[in-house]
């Protein structure tokens, strides 16, 4: 009895078990013919590209292209038309501002800077430098501007000044030194101003003053003695002499403001200008004793001895709009292009040029009272000190990231909006060409007949024509007389015209093989139109190609711009795009000595066109049936 009881279990199990395999799914079996069946053709095509590793590092690495150029470039404005010569051809570094820590015990008594460093000296005599190496070291006309001398560091320096790429700085024996960019002899004093010093009876020097190509000292005669570029010479009159002597003197490139000892102020230098020509009469007629000055390139501001300011000059960048001031001016100074009053509250007010965030105060210096006791601007750097001289903060230029061009713009900025321009004229190409490819690969293709031949004689005349002479020459003649956008939008319509003949003949190729197809013949049955079987029925069967060939496109049409850009017949100046900021490799010596000015363009161009074509590759393998099997 309990034998037949087992037999009826294990047979009550048996049918169990293949109930359950009919009717019941085994959630831990895969059936993989299933799986297929059930899988969409886009499922497949995104399966089989998610396997493919170099399609997602390229797809990876033009995400990152794309976001740094369209994000990128809302973020960072650019100004086109922005030049600064002063900071033309530097090397990429951002430590402008970053003084050493070391500074914190030192009492500095003075901090001047150039366009890519600073320097100070403390109450013992000693020099600290920071920032990045000008380029023209590399040009063999400049010692290492980084590198204090061996017998400056021995001696006990009492005064420091800087020009644009060399410092001058004096001890308490009266010796003068200096080093860095000598291209213009401003490093070392000429044999004729020698032998005015000792004819003059110099017996100190009180006060130096440099800039980007010339140098100045002024001695306790009185006189002002120049010397430099040919700049210096025109401009200035060497050895200048003022009848009540000059106790003072602020430079800028072009010219020098000079308070002489009765407290009278005059101005030198480029002749016709407005820091020459509206000079307050209060301030040369004795009315007004003047105390301190201060200059920038173009403007001038006076100290009087009742607390009240001067201001004349240019009106760029409002320099000559002096903001309201609370409290009573203690101490002024100019940079290149801004001028800076502390007041007896600590407070550090600053006008101008906000092109290198010279208007960005730090958070420790930007209240109505600090503990700021005295203010050093020069050129495009800024630094405020208390009353041990110990550095409170510093704002300004702080560097460029990837180095500046020839024109003193920031590589990476550009190369942010560059992209972005590069990379919209390749789609807007794409877009023109690959419409243009459809219309007649579909209309050829389905139509045939002498519709066919037309449109293959047309096809066959568009890729007899020269590409290279053919773009070169239209957007010469048509955007000599437009406007640079226009240029820029005449340049894609170009390369979108003359690029569609490839993707029409692989268009017409696929649909001579589709239009017999059964599914085709069905359509024409149930009296479908052409233009909807072309468009409805036959066109997504051939969208896989077209994909592949606009992918291939895109990375051909990136280097197209990129290659007219170079040749001047592109994206025009100053608008940036890859390619006219590839052209400055067109000189040996950007090659030799600015490698920041055409490498990092030009690796965004290999960069930009290899990821895509990785993508295409991987776009044709996911597509291809063959593929799929696997």
């Amino acid at each position: 009895m309990a034998k037949n009881s087992n037999g009826a279990n294990k047979v009550g199990r048996s049918f169990g078990s293949m109930f359950k395999r009919l009717f019941v799914r085994d959630k831990s079996a895969v059936n993989i013919l299933e799986e297929e069946a059930l899988r969409t053709p886009g499922k497949t095509i995104l399966l089989n590209l998610l396997h493919n590793k170099l399609a997602i590092i390229g797809f990876c690495g033009f995400v990152v292209i794309i976001l740094f150029c369209f994000v990128g470039s809302a973020i960072n404005p650019l100004t086109e038309t922005y030049s600064e010569f002063t900071n033309a051809n530097l090397r990429p570094g951002i430590n402008y501002l970053k003084y050493p820590k070391d500074l914190g015990d030192k009492n500095i008594i003075k901090i001047v800077s150039g366009v890519s460093f600073s320097i100070a000296l403390d109450d013992r005599g000693d020099l600290y430098i920071w920032g990045t190496e000008c380029n023209l070291l590399q040009a063999g006309v400049s010692d290492p501007i980084l590198k204090i001398p061996d017998e400056v560091k021995n001696a006990r320096i009492v005064d420091i000044e800087s020009g644009g790429a060399h410092i001058i700085a004096r001890d308490d024996q009266g010796y003068f030194y200096a080093w860095g960019h000598y291209g213009h002899g401003q490093t070392r004093i000429p044999d004729d101003i020698m032998q005015q010093m000792y004819e003059e009876n110099l017996s100190s020097i009180v006060k130096m003053a440099a800039m980007t190509r010339w140098t100045a000292l002024l001695g306790d005669n009185g006189y002002v003695y120049l010397w430099g570029s040919l700049q210096s010479e025109t401009i200035f009159n060497t050895g200048i002499y003022a009848t009540t002597g000059v106790i003072d003197m602020a430079a800028g490139d072009n010219n020098m403001v000079l308070l002489h000892r009765d407290g009278t102020v005059s101005v030198v230098g480029q002749s016709g200008t407005e820091v020459i020509t509206q000079v307050p009469p209060e301030l040369q007629d004795g009315s007004v004793r003047v105390v301190s000055i201060a200059a920038t390139n173009r403007n001038a501001l006076a100290l009087d001895d009742t607390g009240k300011l001067w201001l004349w000059g240019s009106t760029e960048y409002r320099l000559n709009n002096m903001p309201e001031i609370k409290g009573t001016p203690m101490e002024i100074a100019g940079g290149y292009k801004n001028l800076v009053v502390l007041t007896d509250a600590g407070e550090i007010i600053v006008w101008g040029s906000n092109e290198l965030n010279q208007l960005k105060l730090p958070k420790s210096l930007s209240g109505p009272t600090t503990s700021a006791k005295h203010i050093f601007a020069d050129y495009h750097q800024f630094y405020a000190t208390d009353a041990n001289g110990k550095i409170l903060g510093a704002w300004g230029n702080k560097g460029y990231l990837w180095g500046s061009d020839q024109f003193g713009r920031d590589i990476f900025t550009r190369t942010m909006h560059g992209g972005k321009i590069s990379l919209t004229v390749g789609i807007w190409a794409v877009i023109i060409s690959t419409v243009i490819a459809i219309v007649v690969g579909l209309t050829s293709g389905y139509l045939g007949g002498w519709i066919d031949q037309g449109l293959m004689r047309l096809t066959d005349i568009f890729s007899a024509l020269p590409f290279l002479p053919i773009v070169v020459t239209l957007n010469y003649v048509i955007g000599q007389s437009i406007s640079s956008a226009n240029r820029v939008n005449l340049l894609m319509i170009l390369l979108g015209v003359l690029g569609w003949m490839g993707l029409a003949r692989l268009i017409r190729a696929q649909l001579l093989l589709e239009r017999e197809k059964d599914f085709v013949l069905a359509a024409r049955s149930l009296g479908i139109k052409q233009r909807g079987i072309m468009l409805r029925h036959i066109l997504p069967n051939v969208v896989n190609f077209v994909i592949v060939s606009v992918t291939l496109n895109y990375a051909s049409f990136i280097l197209s711009e990129a290659v007219f850009s170079f040749l001047g017949f592109g994206v025009p100046e100053p608008k940036p795009s890859w390619g006219n900021m590839l052209n400055s490799a067109m000189e040996s010596a950007v090659i030799q000595f600015y490698w920041w000015r055409w490498i990092i363009p030009a690796l965004f161009v290999v960069a930009a066109a290899f990821s895509i074509n990785l993508v295409s590759d991987g776009l044709r393998e996911a597509m291809d049936p063959k593929a799929n099997e696997r």
